[in-house]
Order: structure tokens, then sequence, then C-alpha cells
């Protein structure tokens, strides 16, 4: 092979500062170190999410995708994301988050246009991008004096990678569903009653809708019932309540619509895999050592 010189002059994907580091995770979905994290946004942090073994069930906005080994779920700030556990066991994610992310033709924390489909199927680059990630895992562990700047150097090459691999791939724009509308509205309604009695009937009579339809919609679109997101939603609520406030476990099931603590530490359980006493002790022993 011939000597191969970097132009002098090349374009950039990216308006002025580069993206900066801020977490890097491997997690194994079936054990207890990693629990589900279920219906969830970051206010100012995008992610890429690498799956390295198995297949899960992500819903990503108002659409679901099942994403298997090789696949990269590319998340912008401020969008929901929710992991469904019942596709979930045995499957390895790479994720990496990422602040100050300010592409060229793009909203500042956004990596792919709003309307763009967030899954990229690597093919050929996949080994590349699974073994840069892995690198920066392993450096930030090791800790010595300029791993951390190394990583840093690592991220913005992948996150610079992952720009034109997306942009040579054209992926489509994410297909809307029938009832997206009204998806929106129960979404909406939901979000806005989780924490009083709430029923099918209640979300049908508040919408004008007929109870059935909706449920049909509903589902079609987003993979769950209206009753099935609302816990989800509710545990997803528990979850940052544990994590960020020192509120009990009483006041947070009372806050997230459950007046039985019993009925919800079985429901936690049921979905996280864990007692919200034990997710809080995990939580703040992770939150120690990052």
């Amino acid at each position: 092979m011939p000597q191969l010189n970097l132009p002098k002059n090349y374009p950039t994907c990216f308006r002025g500062q580069l993206p900066k580091l801020s977490y890097v995770w491997e997690k194994n979905h079936g054990e207890v170190r990693s629990p589900p994290r279920i219906l969830h946004s970051h206010a100012d942090v995008a992610e890429l999410l690498l799956i390295t073994r198995g297949t899960v069930n992500y819903t990503v906005g108002e659409h679901q995708y099942v994403v298997t080994e090789g696949d990269i779920i590319i998340l912008n700030a401020g969008i929901m994301h929710d992991e469904d556990a019942r596709l979930a066991a045995n499957t390895t994610v790479l994720l990496i988050g990422l602040e100050n992310v300010r592409l060229t033709g793009l909203p500042d924390n956004a990596l792919i246009p709003a309307d763009a489909c967030p899954i990229l199927t690597l093919g050929s680059s996949y080994a590349f991008v699974k073994d840069t990630m892995e690198m920066i895992c392993q450096f930030l562990t090791e800790d010595r004096v300029h791993y951390a700047e190394t990583c840093q150097h690592l991220t913005t090459g992948l996150v610079s990678l992952c720009a034109e691999l997306y942009r040579r791939n054209a992926v489509p724009t994410a297909p809307a569903g029938k009832g997206v509308l009204l998806t929106n509205r129960i979404r909406d309604y939901i979000a806005d009653h989780y924490q009083e009695e709430i029923s099918l009937q209640s979300i049908s009579t508040a919408l004008h809708a007929n109870a059935y339809y909706l449920s049909h919609v509903f589902k079609e679109n987003t993979g769950y019932s209206p009753m099935q997101y609302a816990i989800r939603l509710r545990i997803s609520k528990a979850q940052e309540l544990l994590t960020y406030t020192n509120y009990s476990i009483t006041q947070i099931a009372g806050m997230v619509g459950y007046d039985n603590i019993s009925h919800f530490n079985v429901i936690f359980a049921k979905y996280i895999g864990m007692s919200p006493g034990k997710y809080r002790k995990m939580s703040a022993n992770r939150d120690s050592k990052a």
C-alpha cells in the first residue's frame, strides 16, 4: 500500500465545539446490576447504544423497533425511549452519553434529524465501532493520567464516523403509523394524569373515543396497551425519584399513583427485577463510583 496522507483541508461535521463524552456503560440485560430503565429521556444528553449481543425491543419516540447485534440506536437529547425487558434478557448494549453535540445542519444535542429512523445497521463497520466503544470503557476503567483525554478524542472520532455512516446509508424517515394523532393525545393524557386513578374508560371518556378503538390504535403504534403504558410511566417516574431524591418509598409510591405500598413494591419488582429499596441502593452505589 502506498503512503496515504491526510488532506490539509477537509470538511467537518461539527459546528465549532466538539462533543463531550459524558458517560459510557456496558449494560448486560438480565443481570441484577443492569435493571431496565423504562420510559425516560435526557434533556441535554444524546446517546449511542450499540447492540453487541442478543435482541432487544426498543421504543424511540412514537415507534417501536426490534434491534439486534450490529445495530446502533441513535438517540437525540429529549427523545423519550424505553427498553422492553420482555426481549432484553441476555442482551448486551454498549452505551455512550454525549453532551455539547453540535452537528452541521442539526439542532444542539441532536445526532440525526428529528423525523429520521433512529436505527442504523453498521454492517462492515460494526467491528470497528464495537472495538472503539470497548476501548473507551477499558481506558476509563484503568483511570490513567491521559486516558480521559484519549477517550474524549476517540469519542469525537466515533461521532464523526456515525454521522458519515448515517449520511451514506440514507436511513429512511421513520414510518408514520395510523392514528398517530390519537396516540399522541392518549400519551399526553396519561402523562398528565398518571398520578391519579386512571382506567381505559376514563381515557376514553376524556378523549371522546371508543375504548376498544382507542386501545387498538395505541397498541399498534407503541406496542403497549394504554394501561401498560401508564404503568411503565409510573415506574419510570419512580426510578427517577428513587435515584435523585430522598423521599421515602411510601411517599414515592403515592407520588406516582399507588396508594398501596405493597402493590407498588410488587409492580416495581415485576418490571425492574428488584425491590424499590434495592434499586435505590444500587443507584446510589453506581453514582458514588461515577
